[in-house]
């Protein structure tokens, strides 16, 4: 797919207050000014990120002291805390966050965690209903819960106080609930709207902690115990990577890569992990704590992260990294079928979306495929899995740049059951018999917020850089940078008029390459570009981002290319 490149425009005077205010070199003032990062107050926190003075007061919530004095009485009284968490990562870290925080406190809380395939996604009746009949007299949800009402109502006729911990949806009119911490409501109170679950849920534990201190408790746990779960909710949402979360997951990687947590040292074995970055979370750790939701039980994993018990978490971490095997080959399977189907369609050059369903599907997996869809194809995707006993499909849909999936929903509601999300992931429930009109009135939402440019991705592009001008302290400004993620992307940059001095295939889809400008040569890789044609001699422009790569005890300087083209006179 030929993507469009944009060349961001600098801002020189805000960039020379960058390296006057901090002394910083021009390049990485000018990575910064990309980011939005534009005086030395936010640049020095930002580039900093201290735990001690960069993470705002959890008292900021506005129902905070009220969520922090319930969970108090709760422990002082000893009643019964239920967790009601979500089935993803973000909801599996939050939950083991609180479980393992309130043990520390000298209570062991009753857990219920929905089986995606039988309860679906959110708070239902059957959960609620299970806690409050195992004793839970204040149920938290944690991941889950902003709009959800009635059951919260029914929580509190079953005897059951709430606190909602979620970062999802507005409910727009009042929850019954006795606090709600969620921080994109409008009055929530807290400054950074960007915390994902378990991020709330820490924030929980950090109020909870606050209050027992001002009363005078002094054995309490430490806090910094807690940063690997958050960050490995935080990195598997894809929540923007700035502010707190950017402090959280600074640190929080620092104790991923030393912690003594049995689980963790389980699924690093397991995963074949020994270093870590947010990519190594995202794309090793992640899926495996994932694949126990999306097809068995997610409370395996919450188990992995919350057992201090070596060999236990040996076997979980073994049953989850079987069970990724699994979703895997189910994944290669549905997408396989998914193109065939697109292959044999010959409407689909023609059309603006893609909606497809089948009653073999698995719905755990079909959220994954969507977006390899659209990585390949660059058009909103929706898949449906149908169950084949009740004629009803579940369905995931991912969207590209600019396009409000969950707006497109709005608009095609009379052939849906329901729905809910976000602007680029939504979730919807639909009858088989309404799939054919949901995908002429998703087409046609999709054909009237568009423009034919909206289908061609772009690259954005910090800076030209000649390869005479990358070495060690390049690599210096790109560290400082770290960690990367959603708002905080890996650095792109431009090189024109390189030479491929030589060429080969590696590991059958990568191009391992030979490039030389003026007279500076570099290796460089480019991973999933064999079918490229390039050959020896070619001139090329190319997207880069600088790295080192360590084999057989040695590191070297690379190029791990982005995209490239044929060099523009």
């Amino acid at each position: 797919m030929q993507r469009r490149w944009r060349l961001q425009r600098g801002q020189p005077e805000c960039e020379d207050a960058l390296r006057q205010g901090l002394g910083l070199s021009a390049v990485l003032a000018r990575l910064l000014v990309n980011r939005g990062i534009t005086t030395p107050e936010i640049a020095e926190p930002f580039l900093n990120g201290r735990l001690s003075e960069h993470l705002r007061s959890p008292m900021l919530f506005r129902q905070m002291p009220a969520a922090a004095a319930r969970v108090c009485r709760a422990l002082a009284s000893g009643e019964q805390i239920g967790i009601y968490g979500d089935y993803d990562v973000d909801g599996i870290s939050g939950s083991a966050i609180l479980i393992r925080f309130l043990r520390a406190l000298g209570q062991e809380p009753l857990l219920h965690v929905p089986h995606r395939l039988h309860d679906g996604y959110g708070v239902s009746e059957p959960g609620v209903r299970r806690l409050a009949e195992a004793g839970s007299k204040l149920m938290i949800t944690v991941d889950c819960g902003g709009v959800s009402h009635k059951e919260i109502e029914l929580a509190r006729q079953l005897g059951m106080e709430t606190i909602v911990c979620d970062h999802h949806q507005v409910s727009g009119t009042p929850l019954p609930a006795h606090a709600v911490l969620n921080p994109i409501e409008p009055d929530a109170g807290f400054p950074f709207s960007g915390l994902c679950g378990a991020g709330v849920a820490f924030y929980l534990a950090l109020g909870v902690r606050m209050h027992l201190k001002e009363s005078g408790t002094t054995a309490l746990p430490e806090m910094k115990r807690y940063l690997d779960l958050v960050t490995l909710g935080t990195i598997a949402d894809i929540v923007p990577l700035v502010d707190e979360n950017r402090v959280l997951v600074k640190h929080g990687l620092r104790e991923l890569m030393q912690t003594a947590r049995p689980g963790i040292v389980a699924l690093k074995q397991v995963s074949s992990v020994s270093n870590m970055s947010t990519g190594i979370v995202g794309f090793r750790l992640a899926p495996r704590l994932n694949a126990g939701g999306r097809l068995a039980d997610a409370r395996l994993s919450i188990e992995l992260l919350t057992t201090d018990n070596a060999a236990r978490a040996q076997t979980l971490a073994a049953e989850l990294d079987q069970e990724n095997r699994a979703r895997q080959a189910i994944e290669q399977e549905i997408l396989d079928d998914a193109l065939h189907r697109l292959d044999r369609d010959p409407d689909f050059p023609s059309r603006h979306s893609i909606v497809l369903g089948s009653d073999e599907w698995h719905p755990g997996v079909i959220g994954i495929v969507a977006s390899r869809l659209v990585e390949r194809f660059y058009r909103p995707t929706v898949l449906i899995a149908i169950d084949p006993t009740t004629g009803v499909g579940r369905g995931s849909g991912r969207s590209i740049r600019g396009f409000n999936l969950h707006q497109a929903f709005v608009a095609c509601a009379d052939s849906l059951l329901g729905f809910g999300g976000h602007q680029m992931a939504a979730g919807l429930s639909i009858r088989q018999e309404e799939l054919a009109r949901f995908v002429e009135a998703f087409e046609a939402a999709v054909c009237e917020r568009t423009k034919p440019e909206d289908f061609v991705p772009e690259t954005h592009i910090d800076l030209e850089l000649a390869l005479d001008e990358i070495g060690d302290a390049i690599l210096a400004d790109l560290r400082q940078l770290e960690p990367h993620g959603a708002a905080n992307p890996e650095s792109v940059f431009l090189a024109r008029n390189v030479v491929v001095q030589s060429r080969k295939i590696v590991g059958e889809t990568h191009l391992r390459l030979l490039l030389r400008q003026n007279q500076r040569g570099f290796p460089a890789i480019a991973f999933g570009m064999a079918d490229k044609p390039i050959a020896e001699g070619d001139r090329l422009d190319i997207l880069f981002t600088p790295e080192e790569n360590e084999w057989n005890g040695s590191r070297t300087l690379q190029l791990r290319i982005r995209d490239l083209r044929a060099a523009q006179a």
